[in-house]
């Protein structure tokens, strides 16, 4: 099946305030419902829109929901170059403590994680469209320090981005395991750090 959201839409331009409505009205919903309870005619209806309108946007409630995730937290948190490894692994750690103590993404999560295992379809286009290229944009913070001289090459960026990612998400799924705080944004960039070789820092 082709991906509906990414055929090129003709006739009149979206309106902006409606996009912004409908994005809106879905963070209130997750947040107050969580996942599983949340309807896209509740959200049409928060927007103060029609189920067409939403549905000419979105293809369905995972889509929406990403669409919510990528316009609070982009697509490119290892972008900026910073100057130095650390620096660098510290920003993209402080952006993802606030990615994951989100009350949208804590009330997301469960639900949306059980649908990517029973969807393909949806698991493909959540990594397509959200998944993939965080992880590329974060694989350049490596790839810069190599080129720096910081970092010996053949790093793999994938076992890199699980590492500083993984620690994260389970404790966002499991709250009782800590806090997700400065101290353990320093512990994880620690341990990035020293998967490098970088053991002092």
């Amino acid at each position: 099946m082709s991906d509906i959201s990414a055929v090129p839409r003709t006739g009149r331009p979206r309106d902006g305030r409606v996009d912004a409505a409908l994005l809106e009205a879905a963070a209130n919903l997750l947040t107050e419902r969580g996942y599983g309870a949340l309807s896209l005619q509740a959200v049409a209806d928060a927007a103060g829109t029609s189920r067409p309108a939403l549905y000419r946007r979105y293809t369905d409630r995972a889509d929406l929901v990403v669409s919510v995730l990528i316009d609070r937290y982009g697509l490119q948190p290892g972008a900026e170059d910073l100057g130095g490894i650390e620096a660098e692994l510290l920003a993209i750690q402080r952006h993802q403590r606030e990615l994951f103590n989100d009350p949208v993404l804590r009330r997301a999560l469960p639900g949306l994680l059980e649908e990517l295992g029973r969807a393909p379809e949806v698991a493909r286009r959540f990594n397509e469209q959200f998944l993939r290229p965080r992880r590329v944009s974060t694989a350049a913070i490596f790839e810069r320090a190599v080129a720096r001289g910081e970092i010996a090459p053949g790093v793999d960026p994938e076992w890199l981005c699980d590492l500083i990612t993984g620690p994260m998400l389970m404790r966002a799924l499991v709250p009782t395991l800590g806090p997700i705080d400065e101290e353990f944004v320093q512990c994880t960039v620690r341990s990035a750090l020293d998967a490098v070789g970088l053991t002092e820092h």
